[in-house]
């Protein structure tokens, strides 16, 4: 398959499946409908993918791939409290995805997919638990400060965090 055809089919799985999340839970929609839905037989979808929660990973996979590349964002080099601004910013654009996987019960693809990027970019930089650490850290104030309905700004919240860490 030509590699547009494909894209153009894990977007409208994409699409379709984020569509139904947010008018029934997750469980409930089957592969069948949100084929129907996109308007792909169900051959394209396991062509494509194994699971339902397989596209949703792929979709996160995307958009912190691309964030990173976009904003050159490094936990090591920038200042902590840009780095926090930069990031929480980036997740503030997409609290209807986050706020969708956690109704779901599948936030903890952000909190792999920050992992796989601090084991990734830091490998070399900092041992597996300090990686784990941050990373896990970063997952668990963002999931609180997305739960708590992002009542601070980006900035604010890069504030708090950079206090807490420089002292």
């Amino acid at each position: 398959m030509e590699k547009a055809a494909e894209n153009a089919v894990t977007e409208y799985l994409t699409t379709a499946l984020l569509q139904l999340m947010k008018k029934k839970p997750f469980p409930q929609i089957s592969v069948k409908e949100l084929c129907e839905k996109a308007g792909v037989s169900r051959m394209s979808f396991y062509r494509h993918f194994d699971t339902k929660e397989e596209v949703l990973r792929r979709e996160c996979t995307r958009i912190t791939d691309a964030f990173i590349a976009r904003s050159g964002i490094s936990y090591r080099n920038d200042p902590l409290k840009d780095y926090f601004i930069t990031l929480f910013t980036h997740l503030y654009e997409y609290r209807e995805l986050a706020l969708l996987l956690d109704r779901a019960g599948l936030l903890n693809i952000v909190r792999t997919d920050l992992e796989r990027v601090f084991l990734t970019v830091y490998k070399d930089i900092y041992e597996e638990y300090k990686c784990y650490f941050i990373s896990g850290g970063i997952y668990d104030v963002a999931c609180r400060w997305l739960r708590n309905g992002s009542r601070e700004t980006p900035e604010e919240l890069a504030e708090k965090l950079s206090e807490i860490l420089e002292k």
